[in-house]
């Protein structure tokens, strides 16, 4: 058995984390033999003239059912306040099965529920079915992801919208002398209309202290190209933090 913990003791926030795609690769690491746990903590405290807080989770557990079949649970919570009233907050979980037809092959099936204050998205129900590919060549590790999936959306003001999207993803993993990069990208059209889709870039650099610390930089890009309620089409956030890790 391998248990990964990622504790993150240290971190600048510098905008808001407000993604309505969530990045699951950060949270499904390779089960070795029966399990697989990966957590996630970020926060940061201010205090002076007033008190300013942040605060961000994420969870993976998997389970290795057989030698083909994966069961996972992935969440995640993030909020950020000035003295007592809320500035944003964003949750998600996940539930997903993984069936691996070959070495290179994964099939995902998963659900998902969200809720994002910052877009104003009361309820985001995910429903989908994924086909993985992924390969190793001159020591970069790629994930290739292409499906589809039903979404349910209630907004602050009632409003809902339903549809089926695309969901086209990629993962670079490299491991250099000094330094690991890790570069994830998403675009998600709608099947009915291809005017409307949403993307996400999440780049992170980590840099090794010793073995179990790591110095990291992840910085994160997000464009929907129909935002609701007079939100802005583009966010951007950037993390920096200590990473601290654990296997056994």
């Amino acid at each position: 058995m391998k248990n990964i913990l990622t504790l993150i003791a240290f971190v600048i926030v510098f905008t808001v984390k407000s993604q309505t795609i969530v990045n699951t690769y950060d949270l499904v690491t390779p089960i070795d033999s029966i399990w697989s746990v990966t957590s996630e903590l970020q926060g940061t405290f201010a205090a002076g003239n007033g008190v300013f807080t942040t605060f961000n989770s994420g969870l993976g557990l998997g389970r290795k059912l057989n030698n083909k079949t994966e069961a996972w649970f992935l969440g995640g919570y993030n909020s950020a306040s000035e003295t007592q009233n809320n500035i944003y907050s964003t949750g998600f979980v996940n539930l997903r099965m993984h069936y691996v037809g070959t070495k290179k092959i994964q099939v995902q099936a998963f659900y998902q529920r969200q809720f994002n204050s910052a877009l104003k998205i009361n309820n985001r129900s995910l429903l989908g079915i994924n086909a993985v590919r992924s390969f190793k060549k001159n020591q970069i590790l790629y994930d290739l992801t292409g499906g589809l999936f039903y979404e349910d959306e209630l907004y602050s003001n009632q409003e809902a919208q339903t549809l089926f999207r695309g969901n086209l993803a990629s993962s670079i993993t490299t491991e250099l002398s000094n330094f690991d990069i890790h570069l994830t990208f998403y675009y998600q059209p709608s099947l009915l209309n291809l005017q409307d889709y949403r993307m996400l870039g999440e780049l992170s650099l980590q840099f090794p202290i010793n073995d179990q610390l790591k110095f990291e930089i992840e910085s994160a890009l997000r464009y929907d190209s129909d935002p609701h309620l007079e939100l802005l089409p583009l966010d951007f956030s950037t993390v920096i933090g200590i990473v601290y890790s654990i296997a056994n």
